[in-house]
């Protein structure tokens, strides 16, 4: 059997048989990253994440924003777990005939990136490869941790942002679908400068307002499923947090909203479950930055149960999105 008959999800489970695990880790196995206890009660939260030019690179994106996407998918596993970034490592395959001029743009991209998330570059490596691959490793410190497994019954379960304009972007790049450019600056902007939600997480963790939460860089169905399985619990939508633009975008080309909000991808806001009785203080953190904290369904005993009901309207949301191995960019939505 080869990997691609399997899919990324399954190949995790296969090393997760292999390898032996540290029982000391803060954090599960298979969370977001990994945290390690520090003395004076604070983690060391890190995480490694891999783009590939053929798989993660959507069409039209210049190497100056490849870079920062290295960057940003990395770092947005930090703030799912509520960490500070302090430093990347990146190592890097090179074509040999690419560019200098394009390698100069990657690494300023990513220098750029990491500014903005408050941190520096630290070093890497480098080697020749047959396709661009950038392996980028994020660090951070943290005072208090948010596991995908601590959702409970009741929960609010809420998100930093919409989604729907990645799904559209690749709609618009892979089949040509002509949009006014307003509109398509717009949504393209989602795609080629996605944002990692750092303050959000840190100071949601900081405050000890989340029960748990994870990035939606797999997609938002993923990401609820994850938390559902990880938990225990089941999970009601009853809010779809779609862009304006996205929700145009899909009355317009007679798409169903749904499939561009929950099956997308690359989007990297945080999905949380907080108890009721923390949502106004939560919701004043966040205004105090300057953030979004977005109601959206609530924590169900349903094990495994993850429905968007609309009135009287269920449809289930199946657990699909973004897996390596099994997603070709060319055929994707």
């Amino acid at each position: 059997m080869k990997v691609f008959e399997i899919g990324e999800w399954k190949i995790i489970d296969i090393i997760f048989k292999i390898i032996e695990k540290n029982e000391k880790t803060a954090l599960p196995y298979g969370d977001d990253a990994v945290a390690i206890k520090l003395p004076k009660g604070y983690f060391l939260v890190i995480n490694v994440d891999m783009l590939v030019g053929k798989t993660d690179v959507p069409p039209g994106m210049d190497e100056y924003y490849i870079g920062r996407k290295v960057v940003t998918m990395s770092v947005s596993d930090l703030a799912a777990k509520g960490a500070k970034p302090i430093g990347f490592l990146s190592s890097i395959g090179l074509r040999k005939d690419m560019n200098i001029e394009s390698l100069e743009e990657i690494y300023r991209g990513m220098n750029d990136a990491a500014k903005m998330y408050g941190m520096h570059i630290l070093g890497g490596d480098t080697n020749e490869a047959d396709d661009l691959i950038i392996d980028g490793v994020a660090i951070g410190i943290a005072k208090n941790i948010v596991p995908r497994c601590g959702a409970k019954v009741g929960d609010i379960v809420a998100v930093t942002g919409l989604f729907g304009n990645v799904s559209s972007g690749l709609k618009i790049l892979l089949e040509n679908i002509n949009v006014p450019k307003k509109l398509k600056d717009k949504i393209l902007k989602d795609v080629y400068n996605p944002k990692a939600h750092v303050r959000e997480g840190y100071v949601l963790a900081k405050k000890k307002l989340v029960n748990s939460s994870i990035d939606s860089s797999d997609g938002l169905a993923v990401s609820l499923h994850e938390i559902a399985q990880k938990s225990n619990v089941g999970i009601e939508i009853y809010n779809m947090p779609i862009t304006r633009e996205a929700e145009y975008f899909a009355k317009k080309n007679g798409i169903d909203p749904f499939e561009l909000v929950f099956y997308g991808g690359e989007e990297y806001i945080l999905i949380v479950t907080i108890s009721e009785k923390n949502w106004n203080e939560a919701l004043d953190e966040i205004r105090k930055i300057n953030g979004k904290l977005i109601k959206i369904g609530k924590v169900t005993e349903n094990i495994g149960e993850i429905i968007y009901r609309e009135g009287e309207k269920e449809r289930t949301i199946e657990k699909r999105g973004w897996q390596h191995f099994k997603y070709d960019l060319e055929k994707s939505l």
